[in-house]
């Protein structure tokens, strides 16, 4: 696929099958999304039908079980499948000698698949299947091409030099070339327009290029018939080398754009940073470099110094400071020790570690980010509808110009120029054929998707997921930024610094502490991790209670022995407690538990200001845009911070519940202002759907758990990276849409004669491609080299 208007076409094939819904396609990675009622259709043939409309090739991946592929002859991989081992889901042939085990890796493991299939060898690593299709697609077309201008330079040479061979000669092996290199266009061109037109009744791109390599052709073939019966003359040139020229000159411009458009995703893959190899340890503590796809869970692997995480893990025993700025976009390395999380991709440093896998490396933390860089990809922003708007009036425009400048051509050679029938009507087809091969609506269809990967994918270097494409047209538009307060603008660890036990006859004070980690163990809010972490470590041991059930913006309610017992800030509960209130003066934290009978625990806790938090919100008010804090905590803890942070007090709410957040967003908005929301994930879900962008810090292990339109994996900074990066995309996207409708405008005029003096000859038109589509794709590559991050993080 070259643009949206392929992606368009894709939609529409699957669409028009029965059964299938949902459906979205990323023309630039080349992949499609869709639902299948399987009571209605299958996935077979739901393949077949979109390869028929499409011309497309189309094949199934699987993302929910990993596979291997394997090298072995046909009759060894017969005689394993005719029993495939338990958890070995499938076996199929994916070339001559390759097959494409697919397998459950909770059953089996892939060594031990590796092992049922005595004769096979792992296949060589295959490229990551969004950038594969890309490089199909440029060897395609490189061929092509090639082939092409190989045909067609000696139809130029025939046509503007004069070898010493007779004239019928060069029209009789100009004939037999143009008449191949018009063949080379059957697949490429006319295959896809007929195919969209028949199945899809849809107008599209390449039967520009059909009519007008066609009408160069035909009036050729007129031309050289008219020759030979003795007719030719002034009147019935041939167009040979229009033709061929026209098709060499198009297919190069699509090499140019696949290749630059190929460089610009490759270079913000993410899918690369997974190493190729691992060094797996056995139990008797030996060790041996295996290939990564051999690995199992539960495996324990060596990171050396210096060496790059395989996959997800945990570590064993060893400790080491890892750099993580390639998925969180932190610049400062990150302490492991045994029991912290190590992630995919990310680079170890001095120390040497012993980590135990705990996931396959091609279903990992890199590869979620991938998938949810690809999701936003397939999303489209409001832009993109008006291009798609446009586009769809793009050719009938073009269409009827040609034929317009057709007819007053004609007119103007019987009539001012008094040329005679035929010269007038061969020399105004060739305005008709240059105007038809010139205008290209490739350039408006990928004005967005470009700058959409690339933004994506340079973002996602920097920690910022971004899900859904619409961020990028809202996101610089930001007027106002509202942020939570504990774990958003506070760190994300806070520390018990009072407690209070309030014990009874029938609830001694063990029996309160281990009824509060019942309460908090599973809850992922700050406050409520701090304290399940501290009665963890001193060995408190949770309650078996019943009913359980967060509430979110207030806390957590449970059942034990038939008594209702509530935990969380002492306003949900309505406690009136001289203690509990001396906590919340103080600034602190404050979680209590209570029943019917009044409270049982109150916990004070203090944490301290993110250290990037003070810049971030310098650098926003320095933008002239407004910070806001809105949280649950009392007012005593968000003042102070606002204090620090020197954000006006009319700017700041406390004890507010998520409809109470949901409110003060919406009173922004009926004012004319764009909000963008950031939190921690706990109590903000509202929040973040009621913002123009919703933000959500994360860590990179829960990234796929995240709900809002953006995900942070890094820190406060990346708020000022996310608007730098939406502005600059804006930017790029408007320029694109600038050139694409200069371009086309002066193109369509040059070729239609209007300047009388100029023009471009119908053989040159084909140029157009080059020249339309790679400033396009230049434009949005122009991201890459920009510095995002370097300021914000000085």
């Amino acid at each position: 696929m070259d643009c949206s208007g392929c992606a368009k076409i894709a939609a529409r094939a699957f669409e028009s099958i029965p059964g299938v819904s949902n459906t979205s396609v990323t023309f630039i990675a080349g992949t499609a999304n869709c639902d299948i009622d399987i009571s209605v259709t299958n996935t077979t043939e739901v393949m077949r039908l979109v390869e028929r409309a499409t011309k497309y090739k189309v094949d199934r991946l699987d993302v929910t079980h990993p596979s291997l592929n394997l090298l072995m002859d046909q009759k060894s991989a017969q005689e394993v499948t005719r029993n495939l081992p338990q958890g070995v889901l499938d076996c199929k042939s994916i070339s001559k000698r390759q097959y494409q085990v697919t397998y459950n890796s909770s059953v089996i493991g892939a060594r031990k698949v590796l092992e049922a299939f005595p004769t096979a060898t792992l296949a060589p690593p295959a490229q990551d299947e969004n950038t594969t299709a890309g490089q199909a697609r440029l060897w395609h077309v490189s061929w092509l091409t090639v082939i092409a201008f190989c045909f067609t330079i000696p139809v130029v040479v025939f046509s503007w030099a004069d070898p010493p061979i007779s004239e019928r000669t060069k029209l009789y092996v100009s004939l037999v070339l143009a008449t191949v290199v018009q063949a080379i266009a059957i697949p490429e061109f006319y295959q896809p327009a007929l195919s969209a037109l028949i199945y899809n009744r849809v107008v599209e791109m390449d039967m520009l290029v059909v009519i007008s390599i066609t009408a160069a052709y035909a009036y050729s073939m007129v031309a050289f018939a008219l020759t030979l019966a003795g007719k030719d003359g002034e009147t019935t040139e041939p167009l040979f080398e229009t033709s061929t020229l026209l098709i060499s000159l198009i297919l190069l411009g699509r090499l140019i754009a696949a290749y630059a458009r190929k460089r610009a995703v490759d270079a913000v893959s993410l899918r690369s940073l997974q190493p190729s190899t691992a060094m797996l340890v056995d139990k008797s503590g030996g060790s041996a470099e295996i290939d990564a796809r051999l690995l199992e869970l539960g495996d324990n692997l060596q990171i050396g110094p210096h060496a790059q995480i395989v996959t997800d893990a945990t570590v064993c025993s060893g400790s080491s400071d890892v750099d993580e700025s390639m998925i969180t976009g932190e610049a400062m390395p990150i302490p492991k020790f045994p029991g912290d999380a190590v992630v995919a991709g990310t680079l170890n440093g001095r120390g040497t570690l012993l980590v135990e896998v705990d996931r396959l490396p091609g279903k990992n933390t890199v590869t979620d980010i991938a998938d949810l860089v690809q999701q936003a990809q397939a999303s489209k922003p409001r832009v993109q509808d008006l291009a798609d708007k446009v586009a769809g009036y793009f050719i009938p425009v073009v269409v009827s110009i040609s034929i317009i400048a057709t007819v007053i051509w004609i007119v103007v050679g019987l009539k001012l120029r008094d040329q005679s029938a035929g010269l007038a009507v061969g020399t105004a087809i060739t305005y008709g054929i240059a105007i038809l091969a010139i205008s290209c609506p490739c350039a408006l269809g990928l004005a967005v998707p470009m700058v959409l990967v690339i933004a994506g994918g340079v973002a996602a270097r920097l920690g910022i997921i971004i899900k859904t494409a619409d961020v990028v047209e809202r996101g610089f538009r930001c007027t106002d930024v509202i942020f939570d307060k504990t774990g958003t603008l506070t760190e994300n660890t806070l520390d018990i610094l009072e407690e209070f036990i309030f014990e009874r006859d029938a609830l001694p004070s063990t029996m309160i502490y281990a009824l509060v980690r019942s309460m908090v163990k599973d809850n992922r809010h700050p406050v409520s991790q701090a304290i399940e972490r501290a009665l963890k470590q001193r060995d408190v041991k949770p309650l078996e209670v019943a009913a359980i059930e967060s509430i979110p913006g207030a806390g957590t309610q449970c059942e034990y022995h038939d008594t209702v017992f509530r935990g969380g800030n002492q306003h949900w509960l309505e406690l009136d407690n001289e203690k509990v209130n001396a906590l919340a003066a103080q600034g602190l934290a404050v979680y209590c538990v209570a029943d019917a009978n009044g409270l049982l625990a109150a916990f004070g806790l203090k944490t301290s200001l993110r250290k990037e938090a003070k810049a971030a919100v310098q650098n926003l008010q320095s933008r002239g845009i407004e910070v806001h804090i809105v949280s649950g905590d009392g007012t005593a803890a968000v003042e102070a911070v606002a204090t620090d942070l020197h954000i006006s007090s009319t700017n700041i709410a406390s004890r507010q519940s998520p409809e109470g957040k949901q409110t003060y967003i919406r009173r922004l908005k009926q004012i004319g202002k764009v909000v963008l929301f950031c939190g921690d994930g706990s109590n903000d879900a509202v929040a973040v759907t009621e913002a123009a962008v919703g933000v959500q810090i994360e860590s990179s292990s829960d990234v796929t758990r995240a709900t809002a339109d953006v995900v942070l994996l890094g820190d406060l900074r990346g708020v000022l990276d996310l608007l730098d990066i939406s502005k600059a995309a804006f930017h790029r996207i408007l320029f694109n849409f600038l050139w694409a409708a200069l371009y086309n405008v002066f193109a369509i005029l040059l070729a239609s004669g209007a300047f009388v003096t100029f023009r471009v000859p119908p053989a040159y038109a084909g140029l157009g491609e080059i020249v339309s589509v790679v400033p396009v794709v230049l434009t949005a590559a122009t991201l890459l080299m920009k510095q995002f991050g370097k300021v914000s993080r000085q």
